[in-house]
């Protein structure tokens, strides 16, 4: 009689299981060992890229060689994948060869591989600004001072465009509105360990994204450079007065960087 209700017991366990993990096709499900996905592929070459962004709502994300799938890339729609590696595997069963990038999250957290054929390409977005509203006024009391800028966000955010893949930092913002809003511009600011400093000044009577893109390279950051800095934290602010202090005219700008932990 008791093994006849053990062996009740397991059938309706085993059921529950199973209800469960059709029911439930999220982590457990999604990353997975599979020793005969591996050995049906056989590696062509493997080569490093040029960086390019994408996004995956299908298929799933592996690692080199097929053997684990990390993940299926519906879990992670949302997230945008730089490309550093491709590779090409001939799969055996099929009796062809297919393409693999290799991508990593803007933050470096999340990274596999992923078939050429569910990467989307991101297209890179121009912010539309209004020139008009960063371009310098003379100042209708004083005809030889410049009248602000009202919003200093738009200049903000001109030169954090320049920077995709980073995280804005409010610490960050801080820091950089020490040293553009100051009374003593000349003053060195403090760069703390680990910290990328960047002075931009302004010459220009219309600051916007172009202007701070050249500025930005006459420092000695071109996009290739800037394009490095993906997933780490920064912090911006712009001067929007004209005459604010010593040393700081209006449209300079302060940029402070720091690796994401």
């Amino acid at each position: 009689m008791k093994k006849v209700r053990l062996i009740q017991g397991l059938v309706v366990l085993g059921a529950g299981v199973g209800l469960l993990s059709t029911g439930n096709l999220s982590a457990a499900a999604s990353s997975q060992y599979s020793a005969a996905r591996s050995k049906n592929v056989r590696l062509v070459w493997r080569k490093s890229m040029k960086q390019h962004a994408y996004q995956a709502t299908a298929g799933a994300r592996y690692s080199r060689h097929l053997a684990v799938r990390y993940s299926y890339n519906q879990a992670t729609a949302k997230v945008t994948w730089y490309t550093d590696a491709h590779e090409k595997m001939y799969k055996k069963h099929q009796g062809h060869s297919t393409i693999y990038y290799h991508v990593k999250s803007a933050d470096g957290k999340l990274q596999g591989w992923i078939w050429r054929g569910y990467l989307k390409p991101i297209k890179a977005q121009t912010p539309v600004v209004d020139k008009s509203a960063v371009t310098a006024k003379t100042d209708p009391n004083d005809s030889g001072e410049l009248a602000s800028i009202a919003n200093e966000r738009l200049l903000d955010q001109e030169i954090l465009s320049l920077f995709p893949g980073t995280i804005e930092d409010k610490a960050l913002n801080a820091q950089a509105g020490s040293v553009v809003y100051t009374s003593d511009g000349e003053k060195s600011p403090t760069v703390k360990p680990g910290q990328v400093y960047i002075r931009l000044y302004n010459a220009s009577n219309v600051m916007d994204t172009e202007n701070y893109a050249n500025l930005l390279t006459q420092a000695g950051y071109p996009v290739t450079k800037r394009s490095q800095y993906r997933g780490w934290h920064i912090g911006v602010r712009a001067q929007t007065d004209d005459g604010y202090g010593e040393g700081v005219s209006q449209g300079d700008a302060a940029i402070f960087l720091v690796r994401g932990k």
